[in-house]
Parts: structure tokens; sequence; C-alpha cells
């Protein structure tokens, strides 16, 4: 089984969105510097709560530019007749099976990003949860939804029927 890649567009959505928290952690860590020097108390630690602030937003530049790339190589989907299968993660990876007769709706959406970009994703909602493919292409996003629409209708059916089968 081989896994569809998402759009290569993908990379750069997550970029930017991991850009704008960047941007607000340097804000936060701003104003935390510029209290730690007003405050009297911690002034003989400053510098180890300015040493701490930037490890963490090293960390933060590290993860805006290294794990969109392996983020990217990570992520996967398939479908078959019975289920999606959904591959992701960064550190730990996480491969999701969700069975096509389970899926409740399905929706196809974009954030500002992403509209941006060009790039939808598809939503399965179940009774438990919900489960996405992000960051693909219109026409992917429209005929992995009404892929599913049809096979989750024809399995319904042949439920149906057997079920109407053994009531007789």
């Amino acid at each position: 089984m081989e896994y569809v890649k998402l759009d290569k567009k993908a990379v750069t959505s997550w970029r930017i969105g991991r850009l704008i928290s960047f941007v607000v952690i340097l804000i936060i860590c701003g104003g935390l510097c510029f209290v730690s020097g007003l405050i009297e108390a911690i002034a003989p630690y400053r510098w180890l709560v300015l040493l701490f602030l930037g490890l963490f937003a090293l960390y933060k530049l590290f993860g805006l530019i290294v794990y969109p790339l392996i983020e990217y190589r990570q992520w996967g989907y398939f479908i078959t007749e019975e289920k999606v299968d959904i591959r992701h993660g960064i550190f730990f990876i996480t491969n999701t099976i969700v069975p096509i007769v389970r899926i409740q709706h399905i929706t196809v959406s974009q954030g500002p990003i992403n509209r941006k970009l060009g790039l939808y994703d598809v939503e399965m909602s179940l009774a438990s949860d919900s489960f996405t493919i992000e960051c693909l292409a219109k026409e992917v996003a429209d005929e992995i939804a009404d892929n599913l629409r049809a096979k989750l209708y024809v399995r319904l059916d042949a439920r149906e029927k057997q079920e109407g089968g053994t009531q007789l």
C-alpha cells in the first residue's frame, strides 16, 4: 500500500502557521524580558530568564524551519473500499484507521492560511471523533469527499439489504 502525499504547499501552510505562533512567542518573550528588568527581586536571576527565553525562541525557530519538512515526509493517506488510513506525526507517527461505514458526515473546508494557498481539508466526522486529511488541492478534496460519500452509501445500502433479508 502506497500512501498518497499531501500537496507540496502544505509545507508553506504549516510554516506560515508556525511563523504566526513564533511572532506571538517573541512578543511574549520580549515582554517578559522587559518585566524581568524592572523587578528588583529577579535582577540577579535575569540571565537565567533570558537564557530560558532564548532557548525557547530557538526551539520555536527550529520548529518553524525543520518540522514542516519532516511532517510533510511523514504525512500520508490512502483510501480503500472499507477504510481511510491516515498517517501523520513528527516524532511519534500515528496511523489512524477510519472505517468508512462509521463516517457520519464529511466536510470540505479551508482556513485563512489555506484559503490564500488554495488548499482544502477533508474532515470525516464519526460519533466518537473527527479526522482530517489536510492541505489538499480543491479537485483532490472534492474527489475524496465524493468518493467517500459514494462508498458510504454503497456500504449502507448493502447493510440494509443484508439486515432486511435476515429479518424475514
